[in-house]
């Protein structure tokens, strides 16, 4: 009968976001599980009730001693993961990682066989960073006479997805949530809370449809996450734009997308 390894379900990949002390105590028990369960293992080798325990014994010791190693050997490689990493980390989420997802979207009432163009929008060189706000991009999506703006915004492990719509005036929310439902309703299941606001920008009449989701691991150093979530946010744009098409509303607005 196989033993129930407590170590089995260790992600050495959260350790590096524990503060220092609680990095040094993790290492530490880890070396004195392996070191007692060496010596456990050498002491029941003399202790003939024992020695059926030897083989579950050095398994511990051997876990525990890979444990160590692996957490030291991502601490070594992750040990410039500080802020600043982070902020690169967003950087090429935002510009690489998000794009090459919302590129896969396609929508076959403008274009069949066809997928959009993305394009991350530029700010003037006085905005740090060129970008939309403090955590967030704005994105072009493009083919034919088809054009949506839309932007997204990473916090570590929060997820933002802001879309304008041009509208007539207030009474349109309640439209625009009736035509949206279904998509929000699939994106609710993954945690997603979605809200619609009338807002007039420089004389534009808008709606802004905003989208929130807390992912329940660290995004940012997780290619895993990563994947997911970009991917998740496509299919969520590519319904939105279908949507849009099918009842003419439009998206590509004169005042970008972002946090009201």
């Amino acid at each position: 009968m196989s033993e129930t390894n407590p170590l089995s379900n260790l992600d050495a990949r959260q350790v590096i976001y524990l503060p220092r002390w609680a990095r040094v105590a993790v290492l530490t028990l880890l070396g004195l599980l392996t070191v007692c369960a060496c010596i456990a293992a050498l002491g029941f080798f003399f202790m003939p009730a024992y020695q059926d325990k030897i083989t579950a014994t050095l398994s511990i010791a051997q876990t525990a001693a890979g444990a160590f190693a692996v957490i030291l050997f991502v601490l070594f490689a992750e040990r410039q993961l500080s802020t600043g990493k982070l902020y690169q980390k967003t950087d090429q989420f935002l510009e690489k990682q998000v794009v090459a997802s919302l590129s896969m979207i396609e929508v076959p009432q403008v274009k069949r066989g066809h997928t959009l163009q993305v394009s991350v929008l530029e700010r003037a060189s006085t905005i740090h960073g060129g970008r939309k706000d403090i955590y967030g991009a704005n994105y072009e999506l493009a083919m034919d006479a088809f054009k949506m703006r839309m932007w997204i915004g990473i916090n570590v492990k929060r997820l933002s997805v802001i879309y304008f719509v041009k509208t007539d005036g207030p009474q349109d929310v309640e439209r625009l949530q009736d035509i949206f439902r279904f998509t929000f309703a699939g994106a609710s299941k993954l945690g997603y809370e979605t809200n619609f606001q009338h807002v007039d920008i420089d004389g534009e009449q808008l709606v802004s449809v905003w989208s929130t989701v807390m992912a329940e691991n660290v995004i940012l150093g997780n290619p895993a996450e990563q994947l997911f979530w970009t991917q998740d946010i496509a299919m969520l744009t590519q319904s939105i734009a279908r949507t849009a098409v099918r009842h003419q509303l439009d998206l590509n607005t004169t005042a970008e997308p972002g946090p009201l």
